[in-house]
């Protein structure tokens, strides 16, 4: 069992990290890889609700394993140094709020993952998406209330990156049009440490339903 349990904890462990070897561009590597674990922490989390508590060590992890290269070294990421820490801190509320989902309804935790993985993709692709196949971009004010609400917003903003002037933003997303009186990019000290408090707090609601659905 014990060997199984740390079967799956790596699996979680390694699939958040998976991208940063397949970038064919270095220099985009840890922005990339990033964006991804904004996506996967809400699913690993729920994931990672069926072994309980333990099940933290995954986000830890990925802190341990990324800020001695995210600390301004990562290709992609030069200059980003203490404020990766707020991105991760960021991870970490994600990963909560997954876990909390997940540990409310233990058997059914998988098919939380999937709903949380599909609504992270939906909410990171549509600020781009009103600007794919020719299509006029959403509106600013639309532009900017999906940028809000996008996981890869929040996370790499958090860890200090200009995400609204990345390519992938910038142009299909119309960010060039956004005024600041619409958005501004989250504030790490701020956005991560309150990204966390709502992951330990879903947690937290988390297990109160699952103890009161066993009792």
């Amino acid at each position: 069992m014990g060997t199984r349990l740390h079967l799956y904890l790596a699996a979680l462990f390694g699939l958040g990290l998976v991208v940063y070897p397949l970038c064919s561009e270095p220099r985009q590597a840890g922005v990339s890889t990033l964006i991804w674990l904004s996506l996967w922490a809400a699913p690993a989390g729920a994931l990672a609700s069926r072994v309980g508590l333990v099940g933290w060590v995954v986000p830890v992890g990925w802190l341990l394993a990324l800020t001695p290269v995210i600390g301004g070294q990562l290709p992609g990421l030069e200059g980003v140094r203490f404020e990766w820490f707020y991105g991760a801190l960021a991870l970490g509320g994600l990963f909560g709020v997954g876990w909390g989902a997940g540990r409310a309804s233990v058997p059914c935790s998988v098919t939380t993952a999937a709903v949380l993985l599909i609504v992270g993709l939906l909410l990171a692709a549509l600020p781009s998406l009103g600007g794919l196949g020719g299509i006029a971009p959403w509106s600013p004010a639309m532009a900017a209330c999906f940028l809000d609400f996008s996981p890869a917003s929040l996370v790499l903003e958090s860890a200090g990156i200009d995400w609204m002037r990345h390519p992938a933003v910038y142009g299909p997303a119309g960010a060039d049009s956004i005024d600041p009186l619409l958005r501004l990019p989250w504030v790490g000290m701020w956005a991560g440490p309150g990204a966390l408090l709502l992951g330990c707090l879903t947690s937290w609601m988390g297990i109160q339903c699952r103890a009161r659905s066993a009792a």
